[in-house]
């Protein structure tokens, strides 16, 4: 990789990292980007895009489910933790104080 593309990518790369607020520990996805943006190809999107795509396939499943009538992911299940053992019979009494 030649000096000037290296440089360019670094660049970029401080550009993205700005432009979303400066973020800790994402210096190899801004890289991976900046490369990506400069070489035309798109594969490593922003990490805003990342979420609104997220988001718009829970809303999806969200509407697809209520239209089914069925529980959307969100809903969690009941479920009842045992450790193998009775409960205990003992009862608590009321205790006086404040």
């Amino acid at each position: 990789m030649g000096q000037d593309l290296q440089e360019q990518i670094r660049t970029r790369a401080y550009q993205i990292w700005i432009d979303e607020g400066q973020p800790e520990g994402a210096d190899l996805r801004h890289w991976l980007q900046a490369a990506d943006e400069l070489a035309g190809d798109d594969t490593h999107e922003t990490l805003q895009e990342l979420i609104d795509e997220d988001d718009r396939e829970d809303e999806a499943k969200r509407r697809d489910a209520q239209i089914i009538g069925t529980t959307t992911p969100s809903s969690s299940p009941v479920v009842n933790i045992s450790t193998g053992r009775e409960p205990a019979k003992t009862t608590i009494r009321k205790t006086e104080g404040p």
